[in-house]
C-alpha cells in the first residue's frame, strides 16, 4: 500500500518529530512510563504481529492521579478486511497482494482517522512522548493538583471540626 494511510502516517502528521520506525525498532521507542502517559504523547500499542501506534487527545485518571483510560485518535485500526473488501477498495484481484497487505496490518480503516475512548491504559504496550522538557510541567501541573486536593481535604476536616 501507498504511504499515507497507515498509524505511523497519522501520528507523524500530528508530531513531526515522530521517529520513523522500522518493526525492530519498535521495542526500543519509549522514553515515557505508561503511568506518566499525558495528552500529545504516542500510546503503542502490540497487535498479532505487528505494532499500532496512536495519538493520545486525553488521559482520564484516577483519585490518585493514576492513568486508567486514555481517548485516542488513530487511522489504520480495525478489522482486517475480506479478500473480497480488499479487491473492491484497492482494485487488486491478487491473493497474494491481500496476504501481504494483510501482513503489514492493513486493516479496513486504511487511511482512515478514527477515535476510539476509554481505552484501558492496561492494553498500552509503551509510550512515546515528544517533548521530555514539556514531561516537568506537566508533572508539576500534577503535584498542584494533587496539593490543591489535599487542601481541599484538610479544609474538609476543619469544616467538620466547627460543626
Amino acid at each position: 500500500m501507498d504511504k499515507g494511510g497507515y498509524c505511523v502516517d497519522y501520528v507523524k502528521s500530528r508530531i513531526p518529530s515522530f521517529p520513523m520506525p522500522t518493526r525492530d525498532d519498535m521495542p526500543t521507542l519509549k522514553n515515557v512510563d505508561i503511568a506518566e502517559v499525558t495528552e500529545g504523547d504516542v500510546a503503542i500499542f502490540a497487535i498479532k504481529s505487528y505494532w499500532h501506534v496512536a495519538y493520545v487527545e486525553s488521559v482520564h485518571r484516577n483519585a490518585q492521579g493514576e492513568p486508567l483510560t486514555i481517548d485516542v485518535s488513530e487511522m489504520n485500526f480495525g478489522n482486517e478486511p475480506s479478500f473480497v473488501e480488499f479487491r473492491s477498495r484497492w482494485k487488486l484481484a491478487s491473493r497474494d497482494e491481500w496476504q501481504r497487505a494483510l501482513c503489514c496490518g492493513i486493516t479496513d480503516n486504511y487511511d482512515e482517522i478514527t477515535m476510539r475512548k476509554n481505552v484501558d491504559v492496561t492494553t498500552v504496550r509503551q509510550v512515546w512522548s515528544p517533548d521530555d522538557a514539556a514531561r516537568e510541567g506537566t508533572a508539576q501541573a500534577r503535584f498542584k493538583a494533587l496539593m490543591g486536593r489535599v487542601k481541599e481535604v484538610i479544609n474538609s476536616f476543619r469544616e467538620l471540626a466547627d460543626i
